[in-house]
């Protein structure tokens, strides 16, 4: 399969670019070293990381043999209910290792997995094909029939001959993230997860949440220095995810945050790349100031959308309408703030004075 004619296609990429980048050294609590050295830890960490791009990579590639929802793409389509499920289909291979890795013990001979304790916890479907997947990438399953979890279930083991850290790892991975709520960092391999004790987790917070996503160091630079300006600047912060992606979003009082209302900024990472959006609700308030900005800042100004159902319908009440050097636009503004786009570290002034100017109808 090829050109994206499904929605999984898309997806499986994209959650592959969501992988944490791996820095150049990887710092490791001593918790994590009781049984092996740095060298031998990083080295497995880095060979499940490549591992789990290569599954994401495959699972674009061969959906079906993952057992992955084949919903053929069309146009409009981007937010049905098609489109939804395959969002998150790209993860069930994960979640079922995930489920796995919590359900067993490593001892001397390997993995050996507690089958009862597997059906209490994994509720992803068709783990006969996920077992059978798991022999496709190095991993060797014993005690199982035909992939199947038989009823006398004594004595399933699970070994990775390649590399013998490499279970002793993920299990500690595992471990770490089912102990405090952060299977999301198991999804995505993030090294940061060994950086603390196996009871702390001092990261991932505030606007770590999107520079941790980042691919350049541009863009996580940008992500600090809006966060201290807006911080400077007395406006709140709060994650604010979507299923493209996750997001920070500030706000200007503690009740609008708690409410989980309009914002008036909001850093997503967008395929990993990261995204700005800005809350201007009178853009003709802002084109006087626009006139002195640099290009780069002109430019958000200078496109429309096709908007979403609600224009079609001639519902839309969210819409902002501007004309500027005697063109008209059109930004939708009913999911999301109307002007979105990749920003830079030298507009981060105007992006606030815009804001400011265009607050309110």
């Amino acid at each position: 399969m090829s050109g994206n004619l499904y929605w999984i296609e898309e997806w499986a990429a994209i959650r592959r670019n969501e992988l944490v980048p791996l820095p150049e050294e990887i710092s490791v609590h001593g918790d994590f070293l009781t049984a092996m050295d740095k060298e031998e830890f990083a080295s497995a960490f880095r060979q499940i990381w490549a591992m789990f791009a290569l599954l994401y990579e495959d699972m674009a590639k061969h959906p079906d043999s993952f057992g992955l929802p084949l919903y053929k793409r069309d146009e409009y389509g981007y937010f049905s209910p098609q489109a939804r499920e395959a969002r998150n289909a790209p993860h069930r291979f994960f979640i079922f290792l995930y489920n796995v890795l919590v359900s067993g013990q490593m001892t001397g001979h390997g993995f050996i997995l507690d089958a009862a304790k597997f059906k209490t916890v994994n509720d992803v479907k068709n783990s006969h094909l996920l077992f059978e997947r798991l022999r496709d990438y190095g991993f060797i399953c014993a005690g199982l029939k035909d992939y199947k979890i038989p009823k006398a279930a004594d004595g399933i083991t699970i070994s990775y001959p390649d590399n013998r850290w490499v279970l002793a790892v993920l299990k500690q991975m595992a471990e770490k993230a089912e102990r405090l709520g952060r299977r999301r960092d198991f999804l995505t391999c993030h090294y940061r997860l060994f950086q603390d004790g196996l009871s702390e987790a001092n990261y991932g917070n505030g606007a770590d949440i999107v520079a941790d996503q980042m691919h350049t160091g541009r863009e996580r630079d940008f992500v600090y220095a809006l966060d201290k300006a807006l911080g400077n600047l007395g406006y709140l912060g709060h994650e604010r995810s979507w299923n493209e992606g996750v997001g920070y979003a500030y706000y200007s009082t503690q009740r609008e945050m708690q409410a989980k209302g309009a914002y008036h900024f909001w850093l997503l990472s967008w395929k990993s790349t990261l995204r700005l959006y800005l809350r201007i609700r009178n853009a003709e308030k802002c084109l006087e100031y626009l006139q002195g900005c640099p290009n780069s800042v002109k430019q958000i100004f200078l496109s429309s959308d096709e908007g979403c159902a609600n224009r079609r319908n001639g519902l839309c009440k969210s819409g902002v309408r501007y004309r500027l050097d005697g063109t008209d636009y059109w930004r939708c503004g009913c999911c999301n703030a109307p002007f979105y786009f990749e920003p830079q570290i030298e507009d981060i002034a105007h992006y606030i004075k815009l804001v400011e100017l265009g607050i309110k109808k």
